[in-house]
């Protein structure tokens, strides 16, 4: 099978297009035929070597995946052959090899079904981002009426969560680092207000909610956690769900202490996650959002890469073998 495989990382990371042997499905897993996958800033944060926690090398990255199961390990029912499914990650993509490849094994359990007729595109999203922002929605309880705001609002959790947060009803305010992308995402309609980091949009949160300030918060950056922090009503809580860069983003605790926060770290998807994922696809609520579609090779991850670390991609680029 074709896939991209990465021998080392840095700043100029080391891709190379491969043919390797197809992978073998143990028992308990199911083999895939990739339909697509995702390049998250995940995938560029470990190609750049700030994320080594559980990644050998070398290694076919990704994790986003959606694919038709063609085979299957020993205990599995073969009437399984022939499901398209999208897969929740798990260590694919890290000790296992992921979905920059032709095909790759996953356990069964991982698997979620897709509905027939929907397509496997968009849907190699459902899991990772789309479930993974649900998760943290769910971790700092957003609801009907209340004022979210979203740190990272362009990229794949973060405009994911506004899309969601805005079918629960609640108003959501967008925080973007790209001119460019808060142009593109004003038009949005699952966007209350969109405003740029480079202004200071805790005091506007302020004025937004008549002084009170925000009662929750998806922070996926990690960058401005002082910032948000300072953007809360008393009592409000914030979901850390993702870090794009390895530098602290300290915070007076006495802050969050006045305004007796919670803050709550979440991480990764259950199951559960991604069946309202696809419950939100089918009505119409959730809408994958696709940057751009690239043919799987070596140099396609690194045009992902460049554009993730140029700040240009607004969702998510797809790889389709």
């Amino acid at each position: 099978m074709r896939a991209v495989v990465l021998d080392t990382v840095g700043p100029e990371p080391r891709l190379r297009d491969a043919t390797l042997p197809d992978p073998q499905p143990a028992p308990g897993e199911a083999l895939l035929r990739v339909a697509a996958c995702g390049f998250s800033h995940h995938d560029a944060l470990i190609m750049e070597g700030t994320l080594r926690r559980g990644v050998t090398l070398p290694r076919v990255l990704g994790h986003e995946v959606a694919g038709v199961v063609c085979g299957v390990g020993e205990g599995v029912p073969v009437s399984l052959v022939g499901t398209e499914s999208v897969v929740m990650p798990g260590d694919i993509g890290h000790r296992r090899d992921g979905g920059f490849a032709e095909m790759l094994t996953a356990p069964v359990a991982s698997l979620v079904p897709l509905p027939q007729g929907m397509a496997a595109t968009g849907s190699a999203l459902l899991a990772s981002p789309i479930g993974v922002a649900l998760r943290a929605l769910e971790a700092c309880a957003v609801a009907e009426g209340e004022t979210l705001v979203v740190t990272g609002a362009s990229g794949g959790v973060g405009a994911h969560a506004a899309q969601a947060a805005h079918a629960l009803r609640a108003s959501v305010i967008g925080i973007t680092g790209s001119p460019e992308k808060a142009q593109r995402l004003e038009s949005e309609p699952w966007l209350d207000a969109v405003l740029l980091d480079g202004e200071p949009w805790e005091e506007v949160v302020a004025a937004l909610t008549g002084d009170a300030g925000a009662d929750a918060a998806l922070d996926t950056t990690g960058a401005s956690l002082g910032r948000l922090v300072a953007a809360m009503r008393r009592g409000g809580r914030i979901a850390l769900v993702g870090q794009t860069s390895p530098d602290a983003a300290p915070f007076a605790p006495a802050e969050a202490i006045f305004r007796e926060l919670t803050l709550v770290g979440s991480l990764g998807v259950e199951r559960r996650h991604v069946e309202r994922a696809l419950s939100l696809a089918e009505r119409g609520q959730m809408s994958p959002l696709v940057h751009e579609e690239l043919p799987l090779s070596a140099e396609s991850v690194k045009r992902a890469y460049r554009a993730v670390k140029g700040r240009e991609v607004l969702g998510r680029v797809l790889l389709r073998p």
